[in-house]
């Protein structure tokens, strides 16, 4: 997951994902996706949803025939995302602590 997030944010004016972040086991780092969506305005929320449909049963639709962890498929599922509406820095924003450098370190 780590490596999926540096390609993403490679080449981009974008702070580091905190290493603490990409520690996380996959359920944790989607918990933590699914807050971010679930603290957004309603506007916010709706545009993040039609970038990322959900099937009937909640879950992230395109991972509903996976051979791998739901969790690392949906948490994945979210990056490009996050990055087509734009609240990328907005969740970004919400791992740093204060005094984080750059790096996200």
């Amino acid at each position: 997951m780590a490596v999926l997030w540096s390609l993403l944010l490679a080449g981009s004016a974008m702070p580091a994902v905190p290493a603490r972040f990409t520690a996380l086991p996959a359920g944790e780092r989607l918990q933590r996706l699914d807050d971010f969506r679930d603290s957004l305005p309603a506007g916010a929320r709706r545009r993040l949803d039609r970038a990322l449909p959900r099937s009937a049963g909640g879950g992230i639709a395109r991972c509903d025939h996976i051979d791998r962890s739901r969790a690392s498929c949906e948490s994945a599922a979210y990056l490009p995302a996050l990055r087509t509406t734009g609240l990328l820095p907005r969740f970004l924003a919400t791992l740093r602590k204060p005094g984080d450098r750059a790096s996200g370190r």
